[in-house]
Parts: structure tokens; sequence; C-alpha cells
């Protein structure tokens, strides 16, 4: 493949994760609602860890691993903000 043709699959590839990301946005601000009805804190340590326990089972790659928590660690940081 040349590099236009991989930087096109690269924008589709974003256009996909964009539809995605607002998806997830969506669904995380109607959980930050939820919580905030049953007076529970946006916070919840256990329960973000073992997001992070199963993301790694199922990426199953050391070497991408790293990156891929940078990532999702972001957009739940992101999600946070969105519940508040």
């Amino acid at each position: 493949m040349t590099i236009e043709e991989l930087r096109t699959k690269i924008n589709e590839i974003d256009e996909q994760m964009l539809d995605l990301f607002k998806l997830r946005m969506t669904f995380s601000k109607a959980i930050g609602n939820a919580k905030k009805g049953q007076g529970l804190p946006v916070y919840d340590e256990k329960r973000e860890q073992n997001i992070y326990q199963r993301l790694r089972q199922i990426l199953n790659d050391e070497e991408l691993w790293p990156y891929y928590h940078a990532f999702i660690k972001e957009i739940m940081r992101l999600s946070k903000e969105i519940q508040k």
C-alpha cells in the first residue's frame, strides 16, 4: 500500500472511532446522571481497575498495552468529566 492509501485507511478508522467516542460519551453522561440520582461518587477505583484488567486480557499484547492503557485512561478521564 502507498502512504496515501494507508492514510485513507487511518482516516476511515478515525471516523469509526469518532462515532464510538460519541456513543461512549452519551452513555457516560447517562451513567453520571444515574450516579447523581443514587448519590454515588463519579470515581470508582475498583471498577476502573477491573476495566483495565479486563481490557489487558482482551488485548493480549504486552507491546501494545502501554499505548492502549494510556488511550483508555484518557477516555475514562474524559468520561468522568462528562459525568460531573
